[in-house]
Protein backbone atom coordinates (compact mmCIF):
# COMPACT_ATOMS: atom_id res chain seq x y z
CA UNK A 1 0.00 0.00 0.00
CA UNK A 2 1.61 3.14 -1.01
CA UNK A 3 0.62 6.54 0.28
CA UNK A 4 1.92 9.36 -1.32
CA UNK A 5 2.74 13.50 -0.59
CA UNK A 6 3.65 16.44 -2.40
CA UNK A 7 6.39 18.00 -1.28
CA UNK A 8 6.10 16.28 1.97
CA UNK A 9 8.95 18.27 3.59
CA UNK A 10 7.38 21.73 2.61
CA UNK A 11 3.84 20.49 4.53
CA UNK A 12 3.98 22.15 8.13
CA UNK A 13 0.65 20.69 9.15
CA UNK A 14 3.14 17.14 8.72
CA UNK A 15 6.61 18.23 9.63
CA UNK A 16 8.54 20.78 11.08
CA UNK A 17 9.68 22.54 7.88
CA UNK A 18 13.29 24.14 7.10
CA UNK A 19 12.20 28.01 7.89
CA UNK A 20 10.72 26.41 11.19
CA UNK A 21 13.74 24.94 11.81
CA UNK A 22 16.11 28.03 11.02
CA UNK A 23 13.81 30.68 12.50
CA UNK A 24 13.04 28.33 15.81
CA UNK A 25 9.24 29.09 14.70
CA UNK A 26 7.14 27.40 17.47
CA UNK A 27 4.12 25.70 15.78
CA UNK A 28 1.58 23.55 15.82
CA UNK A 29 2.04 20.57 13.47
CA UNK A 30 -1.75 19.86 13.51
CA UNK A 31 -1.63 16.28 11.38
CA UNK A 32 1.73 14.93 12.83
CA UNK A 33 -0.44 12.39 14.28
CA UNK A 34 -1.40 10.88 11.09
CA UNK A 35 1.80 10.75 9.37
CA UNK A 36 3.28 9.22 12.58
CA UNK A 37 0.81 6.75 12.44
CA UNK A 38 1.43 5.85 9.11
CA UNK A 39 5.41 5.71 10.03
CA UNK A 40 4.81 3.22 12.28
CA UNK A 41 2.18 0.72 9.67
CA UNK A 42 4.95 -1.67 8.39
CA UNK A 43 2.80 -1.90 5.63
CA UNK A 44 2.52 1.23 4.27
CA UNK A 45 4.91 2.79 2.29
CA UNK A 46 5.05 6.57 2.55
CA UNK A 47 6.00 8.73 -0.87
CA UNK A 48 6.68 12.05 -1.23
CA UNK A 49 6.57 13.32 -5.17
CA UNK A 50 8.51 16.52 -5.23
CA UNK A 51 8.06 18.61 -8.26
CA UNK A 52 9.29 21.68 -9.66
CA UNK A 53 8.42 23.59 -6.84
CA UNK A 54 9.39 22.00 -4.35
CA UNK A 55 12.08 24.07 -2.44
CA UNK A 56 9.72 25.38 0.47
CA UNK A 57 11.88 28.83 1.28
CA UNK A 58 10.84 29.82 -2.58
CA UNK A 59 7.75 27.52 -3.93
CA UNK A 60 6.80 30.36 -5.77
CA UNK A 61 9.74 30.25 -8.05
CA UNK A 62 10.87 27.80 -11.27
CA UNK A 63 14.47 29.05 -11.19
CA UNK A 64 16.04 25.87 -11.87
CA UNK A 65 19.18 26.81 -9.23
CA UNK A 66 17.32 27.23 -6.63
CA UNK A 67 15.15 24.33 -6.87
CA UNK A 68 18.14 21.90 -7.61
CA UNK A 69 18.45 22.24 -3.72
CA UNK A 70 14.90 21.24 -3.03
CA UNK A 71 15.87 17.40 -2.89
CA UNK A 72 19.08 18.25 -0.63
CA UNK A 73 15.88 20.27 1.49
CA UNK A 74 14.05 16.89 1.39
CA UNK A 75 16.78 15.34 3.34
CA UNK A 76 17.56 17.75 6.17
CA UNK A 77 13.90 18.00 7.08
CA UNK A 78 13.45 14.48 7.49
CA UNK A 79 16.56 14.48 9.42
CA UNK A 80 15.82 17.02 11.30
CA UNK A 81 12.16 15.19 11.97
CA UNK A 82 13.87 12.43 13.24
CA UNK A 83 12.49 10.33 10.17
CA UNK A 84 14.90 7.68 8.53
CA UNK A 85 15.75 9.17 5.12
CA UNK A 86 15.23 5.56 3.71
CA UNK A 87 11.58 5.32 5.46
CA UNK A 88 10.07 7.98 2.75
CA UNK A 89 10.21 7.51 -0.61
CA UNK A 90 10.88 10.40 -3.40
CA UNK A 91 9.38 10.41 -6.39
CA UNK A 92 10.75 13.19 -8.72
CA UNK A 93 8.52 12.75 -11.83
CA UNK A 94 4.73 12.48 -11.84
CA UNK A 95 5.08 9.28 -14.25
CA UNK A 96 6.41 7.82 -11.32
CA UNK A 97 3.18 7.90 -9.25
CA UNK A 98 0.86 4.41 -10.01
CA UNK A 99 -2.73 4.14 -10.28
CA UNK A 100 -3.33 2.32 -7.01
CA UNK A 101 -1.63 4.98 -5.07
CA UNK A 102 -3.49 6.92 -2.62
CA UNK A 103 -2.57 10.75 -2.62
CA UNK A 104 -3.13 13.28 -0.29
CA UNK A 105 -2.93 17.04 -0.64
CA UNK A 106 -3.58 19.81 1.46
CA UNK A 107 -5.32 22.70 -0.04
CA UNK A 108 -3.35 26.01 1.34
CA UNK A 109 -0.16 24.77 -0.33
CA UNK A 110 -0.73 25.70 -3.86
CA UNK A 111 2.89 24.52 -4.96
CA UNK A 112 1.39 20.66 -4.71
CA UNK A 113 -0.81 21.36 -7.66
CA UNK A 114 2.18 21.70 -10.24
CA UNK A 115 1.00 18.64 -12.35
CA UNK A 116 1.34 18.40 -15.85
CA UNK A 117 -1.79 16.51 -15.59
CA UNK A 118 -4.37 14.88 -13.11
CA UNK A 119 -2.55 12.05 -12.03
CA UNK A 120 -4.68 8.81 -12.72
CA UNK A 121 -5.15 7.90 -8.70
CA UNK A 122 -7.60 8.41 -5.78
CA UNK A 123 -6.82 11.87 -4.22
CA UNK A 124 -7.96 13.03 -0.88
CA UNK A 125 -7.99 16.99 -0.01
CA UNK A 126 -7.31 18.00 3.01
CA UNK A 127 -8.78 21.24 3.87
CA UNK A 128 -7.14 22.25 6.90
CA UNK A 129 -7.02 26.28 7.25
CA UNK A 130 -9.50 26.79 4.58
CA UNK A 131 -9.23 28.84 1.92
CA UNK A 132 -10.28 30.13 -1.63
CA UNK A 133 -6.71 30.76 -3.00
CA UNK A 134 -6.52 27.59 -5.12
CA UNK A 135 -9.97 26.61 -6.14
CA UNK A 136 -8.96 27.06 -9.70
CA UNK A 137 -6.32 24.60 -9.99
CA UNK A 138 -8.13 22.11 -7.28
CA UNK A 139 -11.12 21.94 -9.52
CA UNK A 140 -8.54 21.05 -12.25
CA UNK A 141 -7.46 18.15 -10.37
CA UNK A 142 -10.43 17.08 -8.84
CA UNK A 143 -9.63 15.32 -5.94
CA UNK A 144 -12.41 12.35 -5.10
CA UNK A 145 -12.94 13.02 -1.17
CA UNK A 146 -12.72 16.37 1.09
CA UNK A 147 -11.64 16.25 4.77
CA UNK A 148 -11.51 18.82 7.25
CA UNK A 149 -11.40 19.18 10.70
CA UNK A 150 -15.29 20.93 9.89
CA UNK A 151 -17.87 19.75 7.08
CA UNK A 152 -17.20 23.63 5.09
CA UNK A 153 -19.51 22.13 2.43
CA UNK A 154 -22.39 22.97 5.19
CA UNK A 155 -20.48 25.47 6.89
CA UNK A 156 -19.33 28.14 3.97
CA UNK A 157 -21.94 29.59 2.86
CA UNK A 158 -20.37 30.54 -0.47
CA UNK A 159 -18.73 26.99 -0.66
CA UNK A 160 -21.11 26.66 -3.95
CA UNK A 161 -19.24 28.99 -5.62
CA UNK A 162 -16.30 27.85 -5.39
CA UNK A 163 -16.58 23.91 -5.31
CA UNK A 164 -19.69 23.04 -6.98
CA UNK A 165 -18.48 20.49 -9.28
CA UNK A 166 -17.29 19.05 -6.07
CA UNK A 167 -20.42 16.14 -5.33
CA UNK A 168 -18.60 13.28 -3.77
CA UNK A 169 -17.68 12.38 0.14
CA UNK A 170 -16.37 15.34 2.50
CA UNK A 171 -15.31 13.67 5.67
CA UNK A 172 -15.06 15.19 8.96
CA UNK A 173 -12.45 14.31 11.41
CA UNK A 174 -11.87 15.08 14.54
CA UNK A 175 -9.33 18.06 15.96
CA UNK A 176 -6.56 16.17 17.60
CA UNK A 177 -4.56 17.70 20.41
CA UNK A 178 -0.77 16.79 20.98
CA UNK A 179 0.42 14.68 24.15
CA UNK A 180 2.19 17.39 25.77
CA UNK A 181 -1.63 19.00 26.55
CA UNK A 182 -2.77 17.65 30.15
CA UNK A 183 -3.92 18.81 33.30
CA UNK A 184 -0.96 19.19 35.56
CA UNK A 185 -2.52 21.74 37.84
CA UNK A 186 -5.71 21.22 40.43
CA UNK A 187 -8.81 23.16 39.44
CA UNK A 188 -9.17 24.50 42.63
CA UNK A 189 -5.65 26.07 42.31
CA UNK A 190 -6.47 27.91 39.11
CA UNK A 191 -7.57 31.34 38.40
CA UNK A 192 -10.88 31.79 38.30
CA UNK A 193 -11.93 33.51 34.89
CA UNK A 194 -10.89 32.48 31.10
CA UNK A 195 -8.06 32.59 29.52
CA UNK A 196 -8.41 34.09 25.85
CA UNK A 197 -5.96 32.65 22.94
CA UNK A 198 -5.71 32.27 19.40
CA UNK A 199 -4.23 34.06 16.14
CA UNK A 200 -6.44 36.82 14.45
CA UNK A 201 -5.85 36.81 10.66
CA UNK A 202 -7.58 38.71 7.76
CA UNK A 203 -8.17 36.71 4.65
CA UNK A 204 -8.86 38.92 1.87
CA UNK A 205 -11.84 36.78 0.65
CA UNK A 206 -14.42 36.85 3.24
CA UNK A 207 -15.68 40.45 2.79
CA UNK A 208 -17.95 39.81 0.25
CA UNK A 209 -19.50 37.14 2.08
CA UNK A 210 -18.94 38.31 5.87
CA UNK A 211 -19.35 42.08 5.64
CA UNK A 212 -15.83 41.82 7.44
CA UNK A 213 -12.26 40.71 6.47
CA UNK A 214 -11.26 39.04 9.93
CA UNK A 215 -11.47 35.20 10.10
CA UNK A 216 -11.80 35.47 13.64
CA UNK A 217 -14.19 37.89 14.69
CA UNK A 218 -14.78 37.00 18.23
CA UNK A 219 -10.93 36.67 19.42
CA UNK A 220 -10.90 40.30 17.07
CA UNK A 221 -13.79 41.61 19.79
CA UNK A 222 -11.89 39.86 22.74
CA UNK A 223 -8.81 41.54 21.69
CA UNK A 224 -10.04 44.97 21.29
CA UNK A 225 -11.97 44.92 24.06
CA UNK A 226 -9.41 43.58 26.79
CA UNK A 227 -9.12 45.95 29.51
CA UNK A 228 -13.08 45.97 29.91
CA UNK A 229 -13.17 42.00 30.34
CA UNK A 230 -9.83 41.49 32.26
CA UNK A 231 -12.68 40.28 35.62
CA UNK A 232 -13.81 38.06 33.60
CA UNK A 233 -11.00 36.99 30.54
CA UNK A 234 -7.36 37.27 30.53
CA UNK A 235 -6.19 37.87 26.82
CA UNK A 236 -3.85 36.27 25.05
CA UNK A 237 -4.64 36.92 21.49
CA UNK A 238 -2.49 37.76 19.02
CA UNK A 239 -3.64 39.86 16.26
CA UNK A 240 -1.77 39.05 13.04
CA UNK A 241 -1.47 42.24 10.99
CA UNK A 242 -0.17 44.50 14.79
CA UNK A 243 2.77 42.22 14.96
CA UNK A 244 3.79 41.03 11.43
CA UNK A 245 4.19 42.80 8.13
CA UNK A 246 3.99 41.39 5.00
CA UNK A 247 6.87 40.01 2.91
CA UNK A 248 8.59 42.78 0.67
CA UNK A 249 7.81 40.83 -2.71
CA UNK A 250 6.45 43.19 -5.05
CA UNK A 251 5.51 41.55 -8.42
CA UNK A 252 8.27 42.82 -10.53
CA UNK A 253 10.82 41.47 -8.01
CA UNK A 254 12.99 38.57 -9.54
CA UNK A 255 12.93 35.31 -7.59
CA UNK A 256 16.31 35.63 -5.91
CA UNK A 257 14.81 38.99 -4.91
CA UNK A 258 11.64 37.66 -3.59
CA UNK A 259 13.65 34.86 -1.69
CA UNK A 260 16.40 37.33 -0.22
CA UNK A 261 13.57 39.54 0.95
CA UNK A 262 11.42 36.61 2.70
CA UNK A 263 14.80 35.85 4.64
CA UNK A 264 15.38 39.26 5.67
CA UNK A 265 11.77 39.69 7.07
CA UNK A 266 12.05 36.15 8.71
CA UNK A 267 15.17 37.05 10.87
CA UNK A 268 14.20 40.86 10.87
CA UNK A 269 10.11 40.87 11.39
CA UNK A 270 8.92 39.69 14.58
CA UNK A 271 6.24 37.61 13.57
CA UNK A 272 4.44 36.64 16.42
CA UNK A 273 7.48 36.26 18.54
CA UNK A 274 5.52 37.25 21.86
CA UNK A 275 2.32 35.20 21.03
CA UNK A 276 4.70 32.16 21.31
CA UNK A 277 7.09 33.15 23.62
CA UNK A 278 4.74 31.49 26.31
CA UNK A 279 3.71 27.63 27.05
CA UNK A 280 0.63 26.98 26.06
CA UNK A 281 0.02 23.91 28.10
CA UNK A 282 1.11 26.01 31.17
CA UNK A 283 -1.20 28.89 29.98
CA UNK A 284 -4.18 26.54 30.03
CA UNK A 285 -3.22 24.64 33.64
CA UNK A 286 -3.27 28.66 34.94
CA UNK A 287 -7.20 28.82 34.23
CA UNK A 288 -10.16 26.85 35.04
CA UNK A 289 -11.78 28.46 31.89
CA UNK A 290 -10.74 29.00 28.34
CA UNK A 291 -12.19 30.95 25.13
CA UNK A 292 -10.86 30.12 21.72
CA UNK A 293 -12.66 32.66 19.34
CA UNK A 294 -13.90 30.10 16.17
CA UNK A 295 -13.74 30.72 12.43
CA UNK A 296 -16.36 32.76 10.60
CA UNK A 297 -16.37 30.39 8.18
CA UNK A 298 -16.97 27.34 10.13
CA UNK A 299 -14.36 26.13 12.25
CA UNK A 300 -13.50 26.47 15.41
CA UNK A 301 -9.84 26.40 16.67
CA UNK A 302 -7.80 23.45 17.40
CA UNK A 303 -7.36 25.35 20.76
CA UNK A 304 -10.53 24.25 22.01
CA UNK A 305 -9.59 20.64 22.12
CA UNK A 306 -6.23 21.60 23.69
CA UNK A 307 -7.78 23.90 26.75
CA UNK A 308 -9.97 20.98 26.94
CA UNK A 309 -7.00 18.58 27.01
CA UNK A 310 -5.68 20.44 29.97
CA UNK A 311 -8.89 20.34 32.02
CA UNK A 312 -10.47 23.90 30.74
CA UNK A 313 -14.24 24.25 30.76
CA UNK A 314 -14.15 25.33 26.93
CA UNK A 315 -16.59 28.45 26.78
CA UNK A 316 -17.95 28.26 23.03
CA UNK A 317 -20.45 29.14 20.86
CA UNK A 318 -23.53 27.73 20.42
CA UNK A 319 -24.04 27.65 16.45
CA UNK A 320 -23.48 23.94 16.34
CA UNK A 321 -19.94 23.44 16.16
CA UNK A 322 -19.22 21.22 19.05
CA UNK A 323 -22.51 19.41 18.09
CA UNK A 324 -20.77 17.80 15.05
CA UNK A 325 -18.35 15.94 17.17
CA UNK A 326 -20.99 15.10 19.84
CA UNK A 327 -20.75 17.52 22.63
CA UNK A 328 -23.22 18.83 24.68
CA UNK A 329 -23.57 22.10 25.95
CA UNK A 330 -23.61 22.12 29.29
CA UNK A 331 -22.52 19.18 29.92
CA UNK A 332 -18.87 19.18 28.06
CA UNK A 333 -18.81 23.01 27.33
CA UNK A 334 -20.29 26.32 28.26
CA UNK A 335 -22.65 28.04 25.46
CA UNK A 336 -23.11 31.45 24.73
CA UNK A 337 -24.36 33.27 22.16
CA UNK A 338 -20.87 35.09 20.86
CA UNK A 339 -21.48 38.91 22.21
CA UNK A 340 -19.30 40.31 24.79
CA UNK A 341 -22.55 41.03 27.16
CA UNK A 342 -23.51 36.90 27.27
CA UNK A 343 -19.68 35.87 27.48
CA UNK A 344 -19.73 38.16 30.65
CA UNK A 345 -23.05 36.82 32.42
CA UNK A 346 -21.84 33.13 31.58
CA UNK A 347 -18.50 33.30 32.92
CA UNK A 348 -19.76 35.37 35.73
CA UNK A 349 -22.44 32.81 36.67
CA UNK A 350 -20.05 30.15 36.99
CA UNK A 351 -17.24 32.80 38.80
CA UNK A 352 -19.98 32.57 41.45
CA UNK A 353 -18.62 30.42 44.79
CA UNK A 354 -22.42 27.94 44.16
CA UNK A 355 -21.31 27.14 40.89
CA UNK A 356 -17.87 25.58 41.48
CA UNK A 357 -19.09 22.77 41.67
CA UNK A 358 -21.19 22.88 38.46
CA UNK A 359 -17.77 24.47 36.80
CA UNK A 360 -15.23 21.78 37.43
CA UNK A 361 -18.04 18.89 36.48
CA UNK A 362 -18.23 20.46 33.37
CA UNK A 363 -14.53 21.09 33.06
CA UNK A 364 -13.56 17.73 33.69
CA UNK A 365 -16.79 16.07 31.34
CA UNK A 366 -15.02 17.89 28.56
CA UNK A 367 -11.75 16.70 29.17
CA UNK A 368 -12.81 13.21 29.26
CA UNK A 369 -14.39 13.95 26.23
CA UNK A 370 -11.97 15.08 24.04
CA UNK A 371 -8.92 12.67 25.58
CA UNK A 372 -11.46 9.90 24.42
CA UNK A 373 -12.29 11.04 21.22
CA UNK A 374 -9.67 12.98 19.95
CA UNK A 375 -6.73 11.06 20.39
CA UNK A 376 -4.04 10.98 17.56
CA UNK A 377 -3.44 6.89 16.84
CA UNK A 378 -7.40 6.65 17.11
CA UNK A 379 -8.14 9.52 14.77
CA UNK A 380 -5.04 8.62 12.48
CA UNK A 381 -6.53 5.06 12.11
CA UNK A 382 -9.97 5.97 11.47
CA UNK A 383 -9.10 8.84 8.67
CA UNK A 384 -6.88 5.76 7.14
CA UNK A 385 -9.67 3.52 6.94
CA UNK A 386 -12.31 6.11 5.59
CA UNK A 387 -9.60 6.80 2.92
CA UNK A 388 -8.82 3.33 1.95
CA UNK A 389 -12.85 2.35 1.68
CA UNK A 390 -13.36 5.57 -0.89
CA UNK A 391 -9.88 4.27 -2.58
CA UNK A 392 -11.31 0.89 -2.92
CA UNK A 393 -14.97 2.12 -4.03
CA UNK A 394 -12.60 4.10 -6.70
CA UNK A 395 -10.31 1.47 -7.85
CA UNK A 396 -13.30 -0.42 -8.45
CA UNK A 397 -15.58 2.37 -10.57
CA UNK A 398 -12.00 3.57 -12.16
CA UNK A 399 -10.01 0.06 -13.66
CA UNK A 400 -7.01 0.66 -14.42
CA UNK A 401 -6.32 0.75 -18.58
CA UNK A 402 -3.04 0.46 -21.18
CA UNK A 403 -1.83 3.80 -22.20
Amino acid sequence: MRIVFVNLHGNEFLVKTLNKIIFKHSVAIKHKYFLDYLLSRDDIEICSYINKRGLSLSYTTRNRFLQSFRFLEHRIVMHKNGIPHKRIKVLKNEDEIRHDDLIIMYQIFGHEFDFKKRPDSFIALSQLHFTLDQHEVIEKIRPDLIYNESNMQKRFIAFDEFFGWFDKQYLVIPFVFADRFKPVKPFAERLNKAVSVGTITYPYYLLKYYGTNCLQPTRKQIYDNAEELKPWVDCNNSDFLAEDKPYNTSASAGPLRKLINRLHDKFFLGHQKKYYSFDMVEKFNGYKMCVVGEDITGLPGIGFVEGMACGCAYVGQTIGYYEDYGMKEGVHYIGYDGTLDDLKAKIGYYQQEEHQEELEAIAKAGCDFVRSHCKGPAAAESLLNNLLDAQRRWLAEHPQTDN
